[in-house]
């Protein structure tokens, strides 16, 4: 049976939060035991083309990864990437949501992104059902949903939308009416009050957006955007429990605030609830775990020593430093030196007990990863930040690039933009069989110049593509 997604394909990408790494790190800082990302099995319940778990398969043989979707065609389009790649450890199939059975408890990790909020209610159901079910009972599951209250502007413009396209039949000729309506929208909400500040802004947004995104998520038959508490109480109907939110800026508020560290009976959950109404939340990547695992929510900073780092982190002036907007200031000089050691081997991560060791600078760099300062991992990295002697770009983006696809996937699960058509042909040629000289020697011979004139952009070109993870 086709589905809307058939005819308009949802845009696919790898979406780092969800990556088996940052699940284990998390499981690593509230102390509970979890599958090596090297050795683990994941499910992704609503996969689309398998986009997000083929990158995986790839970066870890020795691990598992199985995707299922209502829609054929994508999980057809994920099978010709897999049989491209012969990655035999990874496995798309067209199920049902609540038919899918792949055995009790058979997965480390469950992925369910993008999901929730965008399914009747049965279906809901159906997909927690399935995550308690499939989840191992140390496992991690990531969950993603549209969050009140802020969802209620969202809303409030889907249904100003819903109302204009009354009559509109066809996925297609509704994405083109609600695109118009939108661009009239801003038109309509001139003003300066702060109603039609929000309404614009909020049409801005869903104009920049990709047309696929907005014909499914706004236009689509479902959506449910819910408080933290009442997914929560969801969650709990099928023995799943918070564990603590995946993104980068928020990932600490699963443990108890400084003010109330030695208080058991702080209830760290309504405190996350409150936080949501403080900043207008209206979008949630959550973690659960089984409810019968006992978490301790006082933050260990000894748990970190087990853990890799790594930071891009740029010092502007002498113990001030930035990564990308944050800036932030360190007066330890040991704290200095590790970040400095982790920015000069960027992408890389580091061991965290080789930079620091006593609780002090271990609780400093356990802030900083809930700021969004620094990553933490639960393992090395599954790539080169070196050039070697016959440089390899990564299988998936040298196939990506062959297919003139501009947005790569790295191999620290992110994507990377190539703006031109040289750009993509330099990297899908990178198969490893070529050593840097004779890339030179290529490279001349197509710009009708001398290997010596090119090889300085050569160098310059491999070591950016090892910058951004793309070599093996």
């Amino acid at each position: 049976m086709a589905t809307p997604y058939d005819e308009i394909a949802y845009p696919t990408t790898a979406f780092r939060q969800t990556h088996p790494d940052r699940l284990a790190t998390h499981a690593a800082l509230f102390g509970l035991l979890y599958a090596p990302v090297a050795a683990c099995r994941v499910l992704d319940i609503g996969c689309g083309d398998g986009a997000n778990i083929i990158p995986m398969a790839l970066a870890y043989p020795g691990s598992q990864f199985v995707g299922f979707d209502l829609s054929a065609r994508a999980i057809e389009r994920g099978r010709e990437v897999i049989v491209a790649l012969q990655l035999p450890n990874a496995r798309l199939e067209t199920q049902d949501l609540a038919a899918a059975d792949f055995g009790a408890g058979a997965f480390d990790y469950v992925i369910a992104h993008g999901l929730y909020s965008w399914i009747p209610e049965a279906a809901r159901e159906a997909l927690m059902a399935s995550i308690g079910h499939h989840l191992a009972p140390s496992g991690v599951a990531f969950v993603s949903h549209n969050a009140l209250p802020g969802g209620h502007a969202h809303q409030m413009i889907r249904e100003m939308l819903l109302f204009h396209l009354r009559g509109v039949e066809g996925p297609a000729a509704r994405l083109t009416a609600a695109t118009q309506r939108l661009r009239q929208m801003l038109e309509t909400y001139a003003g300066d009050t702060p109603f039609e500040r929000l309404v614009r802004s909020e049409c801005q947004t869903l104009l920049e957006r990709p047309p696929q995104v907005l014909a499914h998520d706004q236009l689509g038959g479902a959506y449910h955007p819910v408080y933290l508490h009442q997914f929560l109480g969801h969650a709990a109907r099928h023995g799943l429990q918070f564990l603590t939110e995946a993104g980068p800026t928020r990932c600490g508020e699963g443990f108890r605030p400084p003010y109330a560290l030695d208080d058991p009976q702080f209830d760290t959950l309504a405190h996350a609830q409150e936080l949501d109404f403080d900043a207008l939340r209206s979008y949630r990547q959550n973690l659960l775990v089984h409810a019968g695992l006992t978490l301790d929510r006082r933050p260990e900073p000894a748990r970190l020593r087990g853990l890799y780092a790594a930071t891009p982190a740029q010092a502007v002036e002498p113990g001030v430093y930035e990564v990308g907007a944050l800036q932030f200031q360190l007066a330890d000089e040991g704290l200095q030196g590790a970040i400095e050691r982790l920015s000069a081997v960027w992408p890389a991560a580091l061991p965290v007990a080789d930079l620091v060791d006593d609780e002090e600078r271990l609780g400093a760099l356990l802030r900083m990863y809930w700021s969004g300062a620094l990553d933490l991992h639960s393992a090395a990295q599954p790539f080169s930040t070196e050039v070697g002697a016959m440089p390899a770009a990564s299988p998936l983006a040298r196939l990506q690039a062959a297919r003139g696809e501009r947005r790569l996937t790295t191999l620290r699960h992110t994507v990377a933009e190539i703006g031109d058509e040289a750009g993509l042909r330099f990297i899908a040629g990178l198969d490893g069989t070529r050593t840097t000289s004779q890339i030179a020697a290529d490279v001349a011979a197509e710009l009708g110049g001398s290997p010596d004139q090119v090889r300085p952009a050569v160098d310059s070109k491999l070591a950016e593509l090892a910058r951004l993870a793309l070599l093996r």
